[in-house]
C-alpha cells in the first residue's frame, strides 16, 4: 500500500482509511513556504486532543505562539529564515519577538503565562497575528483538493470559505471548515470523524509533525547544529 509519505513516521490505524482521506492528511505538511504551517497543524492537534470541537483563528494562533515560544526565545532560531534585507520572514516569529519586547516573559515561561501576556497585549500583537490568517489555514488543505483533481481559486478568502464548505459536503470530509466571521474572529469547526482519528492517534501525529518541523528548522538554521 503506497500512501506517498514516510510511513515510519506517520502510522495511522488502517481502519481510518475506509472513512477518511488519510493520504491527503499526510500532505498537509508537504512543500511549506513558511514554518507556521507546522505550528498551525500542531495547534489544531493539541486543541482537538483537549476535546475542542470548534475554535477561532485567534485561539489557534495563540496556541501556535505558545508552542513556538521556547524554540525562538531559547535557541534564537529563525522559523522561516531571513529576507534578503535581513528581516524576519515568518509572521509567527515576528509575533513572538513582538511579545518578547512587550513583556518580561522568560524563555521557559509556561503556557498559562504566555497566554496571559498575549491577552494583555492583544491589540499590539494584532497586526502580526492577523497576517497569519491570510493563507495557511486554507493552503494546509491543498492536498485534499489536489487528490480530488480540483482547481482552486486561492485569490479570495470569501470564495475559499464557500468552496471548502461545498467540498466538505460534496466530496469527502475535511478535517475542518470555516465560519463566516472575518480575520481573527473567523470560526474553525472540526469534523467529528477527524476529531476521533486525531484523538486516537495524537502521539503519533504530534511525533510526525515534530519530525517534519525539525527537518525544516534545521534546513533554515544550518548555523545551529543538532536542533533535534
Amino acid at each position: 500500500m503506497d500512501h506517498n509519505y514516510d510511513s515510519t513516521v506517520l502510522r495511522i490505524d488502517e481502519a481510518y482509511y475506509n472513512s477518511l482521506d488519510i493520504q491527503s492528511f499526510a500532505l498537509m505538511l508537504k512543500d511549506p513556504s513558511y514554518c507556521y504551517k507546522f505550528y498551525w497543524l500542531e495547534a489544531i492537534v493539541h486543541l482537538i486532543s483537549e476535546g475542542v470541537t470548534s475554535t477561532t483563528f485567534d485561539e489557534i494562533i495563540d496556541e501556535m505562539i505558545c508552542n513556538a515560544w521556547y524554540s525562538v526565545r531559547e535557541f534564537h532560531i529563525h522559523l522561516s529564515g531571513l529576507g534578503s534585507d535581513g528581516s524576519v520572514r515568518d509572521g509567527l516569529e515576528r509575533a513572538i519577538l513582538r511579545l518578547s519586547e512587550l513583556s518580561d516573559l522568560p524563555a521557559n515561561a509556561s503556557k498559562v503565562e504566555i497566554l496571559n501576556e498575549i491577552h494583555a497585549y492583544n491589540s499590539e500583537l494584532f497586526k502580526a497575528k492577523e497576517q497569519l490568517t491570510h493563507m495557511v489555514p486554507y493552503r494546509a488543505l491543498a492536498g485534499f483538493f489536489a487528490n480530488a483533481g480540483e482547481n482552486v481559486d486561492w485569490g479570495s478568502v470569501k470564495r475559499l470559505t464557500a468552496y471548502i464548505e461545498a467540498f466538505d459536503r460534496e466530496h469527502i470530509a475535511l478535517p475542518y471548515k470555516f465560519g463566516t466571521s472575518s480575520r481573527l474572529k473567523k470560526e474553525v469547526m472540526f469534523h467529528p470523524s477527524w476529531n476521533q482519528m486525531i484523538q486516537d492517534n495524537t502521539v503519533t501525529i504530534l511525533g510526525w509533525i515534530q519530525y517534519e518541523k525539525v527537518k525544516w528548522l534545521q534546513n533554515n538554521n544550518p548555523e545551529v547544529p543538532g536542533l533535534v
